[in-house]
């Protein structure tokens, strides 16, 4: 037998010869085949594993051509079979662990594709190992990575010695290899997240490895003939007493025997739907009015069907709300399962680990032994809401006949038609109640003209939300309660809908009162706001728009009905102006904030935000940078703040805990973590203090920023999401926040991201994700970025934070499966409470500098105009790091032919005559740079390079360096002939001018570029507080 390759360069081949005793290696060039004797020294690198490979396909064919049916031999089977090789007496022995041997067939299985599918029995190309073993390699993609390994491994041509591999290199123009001076360290990880990385990781050097198809596969059809017993007879009787009867009168039952098999209220039962097995929880039974036995259950997704794909535990389910009713003569089987439940804490971490292992190895002995499986559920799998979720006792049906999802989907298709109200004097909708009277928004389609050139891409012209109060109900022609009506408004006008100047120095939470009146219909209305007086508008210095809040300065002559203040006992606290604290009612006591740790802490943007929310006192803070963390110590000066490498910090925690022996981590981190002087190490944060973990792992690996994706250090910073998950599985706090670019959820086919959830699942933790756009919440920026919330067992989930601000972004969706995507929150670009924050608002207070500047502190020499400037400059009388890089005479010079206009960038210098630059040291230069004209065609016009902000646009995404010739070009300023400085950065983020940042301009541009912006990161502490002060759930949505 024989089977050949086009395994190397310049058309040479090679081939396995096998027979009944000898397998050899036979090379093809040029002049003739050659059988491989005794190496050379370039081949046993490569001879050795292809011939042990050989010999284990051979072996396996024999095992199958020795079966009277050799289909009936799945994968499973032939590698329990090949871990009975003994090591003695086989060539192709393995391993006597049925992993290690499955492992070894899916790393080498290319190999062993060819084989069998050269040989001369037709049926072994089909036969059930082959497509298991396929399916298997499919599922993390291995085809491409084994070929391209192979590749990479055989010499083009045969030489007498193998020269070491070059490293990656960082090129630079007219330069050679430039190493970076940068240290690189393994991550610190805990035994639970390695075990779940390390296949990917380690084996496969997988982080790189692409999710495969998220397909039901022959091998899992294959197991699920042993996971059932199928009854032999299918006759079905009631088991027990009546237990009760369903809202139609029919009778309940707790069991019922199906074809022998007992099928009981709480357990799991295995459907074929659409031809495919599924498994349902079953939530009751009763019998029907035409006398027919019937089951009402709760589809159980498994762990691959959702959004884990192939990094899902495979015995793990999860319960969802899809529910159906079938007969239980339609039952295929029964399935072994358990609602499983852990003690939750640090103090419990040990012990339920323990338990886990001992869990696993009892699945791989059932799993050898060919017994079913045995599974297990944990949380509710919710696609519409993006996450999973701790199963509610009250929330799980104990044969009552009544199911939760059942009333609650009955319920939101209720609430989401138009209602009258009895006295219809006003309506429900989408679960708001409307009364005359009120003040609400009205979605800007229904008063303004469509435009058909909407610029989205400079978020421009977008309408917010109309503000209306409610004036009357028009009653349809047939009186009726559910009968179709509209509604007259009265519009308030905004500062947008005034002349551009007016709109730009007004608060934008003012609105103006008009004579004017609509009719609408219900569908018109986006949900409730509030009209005050000014002197009734809280004192507070913070994200006020969070609160739906507006006021309006009436004529004298008018006499309109303003919102009703939510706590009137609050009146009396008014002190000239507003009201003072107004939302103390929401404010969580000091003792009741959660102590926080912020990991990869930068200059602290967000913790910053989460403080100012009023949920969270970051105690603890770890940040790698110098200039960064010293930053972060200025503006939190109660905070603990280690700069250090966390996998040292990490270290020194458990090695203090006693739990050393816990800890995978290098002997460099373990000599740092030693070297730690005494005040260190008594400042360092144990398990139990820790309420809330958060931070943001260095991102440059996944951001489509970084163009050296694929660079050593890149790839040991992605490495750092191992030591976050760490900390989070050793300290087990209440809350854990992860943030991270929006290419985080998507970067190599999104296995990372799903790995990072299938980490925090497997410590028991509730968990949800989402893409929100921060300028949607209060910025002049496009930056989307992801976030991961996790919850311990017992506490609430936070909710996403509504976007209050209009912004041309469209809805962010993360891939959950083929046919599905999940969007966290909306899009605002159709509308929104307030209109976007704009270049303008942000910076146009700001006194003019030019290129190069480097004085630090100066006055501002004007007052603020804007809202957003009145807010963000609070009471600072001088202005610091209003100071920008120094480009050199080339570009200056190209800057300053930059036309002034929107949008302006690098294409507009071809308009100029001038095609040569003469410096001053009187050398010529292309106005254009050769390689920018050269290559736009290939590069969407390089867009953006050498651009202009547009004054009522929005700034890109704020990086950790701009440069006119960077990823992200449009860094000029609207009206001057500069970059940006380092405080309109700033701003564009949404720190305040009190905000100090440290170190060098590029240091401080590092900081504000890597930062969260404080306004995104208070919104999601907003939604946390709210968490933690209500512990009651929220209501469940349904698919």
């Amino acid at each position: 037998m024989s089977q050949s390759n086009k395994g190397m360069d310049d058309g040479n081949s090679w081939m396995i010869e096998y027979d009944s005793s000898m397998v050899s290696i036979s090379i093809h060039t040029d002049v003739a085949w050659y059988r491989l004797g005794k190496p050379s020294t370039q081949y046993p690198p490569w001879r050795e594993p292809t011939l042990k490979t050989a010999r284990v396909a051979k072996s396996i064919i024999s095992l199958l051509v020795k079966q009277a049916r050799m289909a009936r031999l799945s994968f499973r089977d032939v590698i329990k079979k090949v871990s009975e090789f003994q090591k003695n007496d086989n060539k192709a022995y393995i391993s006597s662990d049925p992993s290690a041997v499955e492992r070894y067939l899916v790393l080498h299985g290319q190999v062993i594709l060819q084989i069998f599918a050269k040989h001369p029995i037709k049926e072994l190309k089909k036969c059930a190992f082959i497509t298991g073993l396929a399916s298997k390699m499919e599922e993390i993609h291995h085809t491409k990575w084994a070929i391209k390994k192979r590749r990479k491994i055989l010499p083009t041509k045969p030489k007498n010695k193998i020269l070491p591999k070059k490293p990656k290199s960082k090129l630079r123009i007219g330069k050679g290899y430039v190493a970076s001076k940068r240290s690189a360290m393994q991550a610190t990880k805990t035994h639970l997240v390695d075990r779940i990385w390390g296949q990917y990781y380690s084996e496969y050097g997988a982080i790189g490895a692409e999710n495969g198809k998220e397909k039901v596969q022959e091998e899992r059809k294959n197991e699920e003939e042993d996971d059932v017993e199928e009854p032999s007879v299918l006759e079905t009787r009631w088991e027990g007493d009546i237990l009760g009867r369903t809202s139609a009168g029919e009778p309940l039952y707790q069991q019922a025997l199906v074809g022998g098999e007992v099928v009981a209220v709480g357990g799991a039962v295995l459907l074929e739907v659409n031809e495919t097995s599924v498994i349902y929880f079953v939530e009751y039974m009763f019998e029907s009015s035409d006398h027919c036995k019937m089951l009402h259950g709760r589809h159980l997704e498994r762990g691959s069907e959702t959004v884990l794909g192939n990094t899902a535990n495979e015995r793990e389910l999860f319960l969802t709300n899809a529910c159906m009713t079938v007969q239980l003569k339609d039952i295929k089987g029964t399935v072994s399962f358990e609602i499983r439940s852990r003690p939750w804490g640090h103090q419990y971490r040990k012990e339920n680990n323990a338990a886990d292992k001992l869990d696993r190895a009892r699945a791989e002995e059932r799993k050898a032994q060919h017994l079913p499986a045995e599974y297990f559920c944990k949380c509710l799998y919710s696609p519409v809401r993006g996450g999973f979720f701790s199963l509610q006792p009250n929330y799980i049906s104990s044969g009552t006949g009544s199911c939760s999802p059942c009333k609650i989907r009955e319920e939101e298709k209720e609430r989401s038609k138009p209602k009258l109200n009895a006295t219809m004097t006003g309506f429900f909708f989408n679960g708001v109640d409307y009364c005359m009277e009120d003040y609400a928004y009205v979605n800007p389609k229904f008063i303004y003209k469509p435009k058909k050139d909407k610029k989205f891409e400079r978020n421009v012209d977008l309408k917010s939300f109309v503000v209306c109060q409610l004036l009357e109900v028009v009653l349809p022609k047939v009186s009726s309660l559910n009968g179709l009506f509209e509604v007259i408004v009265r519009r308030f006008y905004r500062p947008e809908d005034t002349p551009l100047e007016k709109a730009y120095s007004s608060n934008i939470q003012e609105v103006y009162y008009s004579e004017d009146v609509h009719i609408l219909p219900p569908g018109a209305f986006e949900g409730k706001c509030e009209v005050r007086k000014k002197h009734d508008m809280p004192l507070r210095n913070d994200y006020l728009t969070l609160d739906n809040i507006f006021f309006c300065e009436m004529p004298v002559h008018i006499k309109p009905k303003f919102s009703t203040i939510k706590d009137d006992t609050l009146l009396r606290n008014q002190k000239g102006k507003g009201i003072e604290g107004e939302t103390d009612y929401d404010e969580l006591p000091k003792e009741m904030r959660l102590a926080t740790l912020d990991i990869f802490s930068g200059c602290g943007g967000l913790s910053k935000g989460l403080e100012q929310s009023g949920v969270s006192e970051t105690k603890w803070a770890i940040e790698y940078e110098e200039p960064a963390g010293q930053a972060f110590k200025q503006n939190h000066p109660e905070s603990t703040v280690f700069v250090n490498n966390c996998n040292v910090i990490l270290r020194a925690i458990m090695e203090k805990c006693g739990d050393k022996d816990e800890c995978l981590s290098t002997t460099e981190a373990n000599e740092l973590a030693a070297k730690l002087d005494e005040e260190q190490k008594l400042a360092l944060p144990l398990p139990g203090q820790v309420d809330f973990i958060s931070g943001g792992p260095p991102c440059q690996g996944f951001s489509g920023m970084n163009r050296f994706q694929e660079g050593s250090w890149s790839k040991v910073q992605r490495e750092m999401i191992l030591a976050f998950l760490s900390f989070a599985e050793y300290f087990r706090p209440r809350y854990f926040l992860l943030e991270n670019v929006r290419n985080f959820v998507s970067f190599n086919g999104g296995q990372t991201f799903k790995l990072t959830l299938a980490s925090l699942l497997e410590m028991g933790y509730q968990v949800r994700f989402g893409v929100l756009e921060a300028g949607a919440y209060g910025v002049a920026q496009s930056r989307k970025r992801a976030f991961i919330w996790a919850a311990a067992p017992g506490e609430v989930l936070p909710e996403w934070p509504e976007p209050m601000h209009v912004f041309g972004t469209p809805e962010l969706k993360i891939k959950l499966s083929k046919r599905s995507h999940y969007a966290a929150v909306r899009s605002t670009q159709y509308g929104a409470p307030f209109r976007s924050i704009t270049v303008r608002d942000t910076i146009n207070d700001l006194p003019p500098i030019k290129n190069g500047e480097s004085e630090t502190n100066r006055e501002y020499g004007a007052d603020p105009v804007s809202w957003f400037q009145k807010k963000i400059r609070g009471d600072m009388l001088v202005l610091t790091d209003h100071i920008c890089k120094e480009m050199d005479e080339t570009n200056l010079i190209r800057c300053e032919n930059i036309p002034k206009t929107p949008g302006a960038d690098w294409r507009d210098l071809k308009n100029i005559k001038k095609k040569k630059i003469k410096l001053s040291s009187g050398k010529m230069v292309d106005m254009i740079p050769a390689w920018l004209r050269n290559k736009a065609k290939t590069h969407n016009g390089w867009k953006g390079l050498f651009g202009r902000l547009d004054m009522e646009g929005n700034f890109a995404t704020s990086i950790t360096d701009p440069r006119p010739m960077g990823m992200v070009g449009m860094c000029f300023h609207p009206e001057q002939d500069r970059i940006i400085s380092v405080r309109e950065c700033a701003r564009s983020q949404g720190f305040p001018d009190s905000y100090k940042f440290v170190g060098g301009i590029l240091d401080k541009h590092r900081q504000i570029g890597n930062a969260v912006p404080p306004p995104l990161a208070f919104a999601l502490g907003r939604k946390l507080k709210e968490a933690v002060l209500f512990k009651k759930p929220p209501l469940q949505q349904l698919p």
